[in-house]
């Protein structure tokens, strides 16, 4: 059987405004209609139709002789952080030609690559083949299924890497070496500008795609001998925790896995090792590819004008050339502007070089040195139970007021806030709301007060989704001032 895993995890933080913490760039619409996320799903999706077509064409094929592996009744895993497993719920309903079985795998602190990679080898069978992804990329989906295609044929003893044929000097991707036979020579490090020049000279280095394939055995043979450790942790996580269709890994065994990535825990080890376990081999991709890591790399995919610009929302650009302009309300006009990127949401501006754009992540790391909410939230915040959009005010302006939607059939959490009073006012649907221990049912237009301290929660009890607004009143209106004491979603 094959399993697919997207790696889900990361902030995004190169591409800021737009991605921030609590829901970075994977979920959002960057590329099209669809978010990144979304699109990875679908090429699966188109995968594993191509996997079929050819079981059509050749009756062989599904079970192959070489490698026995049957390529019907594929499942998904998602791997991400349990900040975001509701969002991928979400995401994950709106597709709807998605049939395979699916799981959401939830980690409860970022560890990198390397022990997410170890728990998609050890969560299903040691004889099942599991693919891994991540999912920022666009690419061509037949010559990606092409190159799976291609894979089937070495999995049995192969740890597979998908190596992208450079089509420029790059010095932001980690390379793949390369010999005449495909074998994968070296795991090299981002160059600076003279050696990645020296390599796409050469022919034989590969952009890393961080795309793997391999049987789940072999993966485990690696971790055993490269890294134990990590396969012990990984091990006992497995252990305690109990698994659903939304699981969240065991926080307590789970955190004393080395933060590493798969090229530095097994795959640069195994290069270099002269008696190594499995062969490794990678898989050229040729046709276009482009990883959304920055704004410089979004404004490369997009459709642009005459005067090459990318521009979104109420834009008026007058002599403006080679410019990204995003605004998502306010009309934006420039005038003799060239080569920037202008992204303008409800609460942040940025505006840098379009070959600065790496540098961008260097504005989240001023925002949370200074404890800002910008790096972590946007103004519209995605909870399990519905969502909330900051109308006005701040954490220390004294007073904040929200508009708050709650899915029908969801709570929030029973909590209190030891800094802050709020006042509810229902403005859609019908909500039940606790304060104390009286309980009260509201409907549209009533409202009620939840003093300093006081132990409290809301509840949808319609079949619509339920609106009210939120006053708070206090000296500080973080979003860490909650206590609470019972949650539906495992937030305590």
């Amino acid at each position: 059987m094959v399993n697919f895993f997207i790696l889900c995890g990361g902030s995004g933080s190169r591409l800021w405004p737009k991605s921030r913490e609590k829901l970075p760039k994977q979920f959002l619409a960057l590329t099209n209609e669809y978010t990144m996320l979304q699109n990875t799903i679908q090429r699966l999706i188109n995968l594993e139709s191509f996997f079929l077509l050819q079981k059509q064409q050749d009756q062989t094929f599904a079970m192959n002789t070489k490698t026995n592996i049957n390529i019907t009744n594929n499942k998904l895993f998602i791997i991400c952080n349990k900040e975001h497993a509701h969002i991928i719920e979400l995401q994950l309903k709106e597709i709807p030609s998605l049939t395979m079985e699916y799981k959401v795998i939830s980690e409860p602190i970022g560890r990198d690559s390397a022990p997410a990679i170890c728990i998609s080898s050890l969560l299903n069978e040691a004889n099942d083949y599991t693919f891994i992804l991540p999912c920022d990329h666009v690419m061509d989906d037949e010559e990606f299924s092409k190159g799976c295609l291609k894979s089937l044929e070495h999995l049995h003893d192969s740890i597979i890497t998908f190596g992208i044929r450079p089509t420029r000097i790059e010095t932001g991707y980690g390379y793949i070496k390369t010999n005449d036979q495909n074998d994968t020579v070296e795991f090299v490090e981002k160059p600076n500008f003279e050696t990645a020049k020296k390599y796409l000279e050469e022919g034989n280095y590969l952009w890393n795609a961080g795309i793997f394939a391999f049987k789940n055995e072999n993966m485990i043979q690696c971790f055993q001998k490269y890294a134990p450790d990590i396969l012990e942790n990984c091990y006992k996580t497995i252990q305690h925790t109990k698994f659903g269709n939304s699981t969240t890994l065991d926080e307590k065994t789970f955190s004393q896995c080395r933060a590493i990535s798969v090229d530095y825990a097994i795959m640069e080890k195994l290069c270099s090792d002269s008696n190594m376990l499995v062969q490794k081999i990678t898989i050229p991709y040729d046709a276009y590819w482009n990883d959304i890591g920055s704004y410089l790399a979004l404004y490369q995919q997009l459709e642009k004008d005459d005067d090459s610009n990318v521009l979104k929302g109420d834009i008026l650009a007058l002599n403006t050339k080679n410019t990204y302009i995003e605004s998502e309300n306010a009309m934006v006009a420039t005038i003799g502007i060239n080569d920037l990127i202008i992204v303008n949401t409800d609460d942040a501006l940025l505006i840098c070089k379009n070959d600065k754009t790496q540098d961008v992540k260097k504005i989240v790391e001023y925002l949370k040195k200074e404890k800002r909410e910008e790096y972590l939230l946007h103004k519209k915040v995605f909870r399990p139970w519905g969502y909330y959009i900051n109308v006005e005010g701040n954490d220390h302006s004294g007073f904040k007021i929200k508009r708050i939607a709650v899915y029908p059939g969801k709570r929030l959490s029973m909590q209190s806030h030891r800094y802050r009073s709020e006042h509810w006012v229902i403005a859609k649907g019908k909500a039940k709301v606790q304060v104390g221990t009286e309980e009260f049912l509201l409907e549209k237009d009533q409202h009620i007060y939840i003093p300093l301290q006081a132990l409290h929660r809301i509840e949808n009890v319609g079949e619509e989704l339920m609106e009210f607004t939120e006053t708070q009143i206090g000296d500080y209106l973080g979003e860490d001032d909650i206590i609470r004491y019972e949650d539906d979603f495992g937030r305590i």
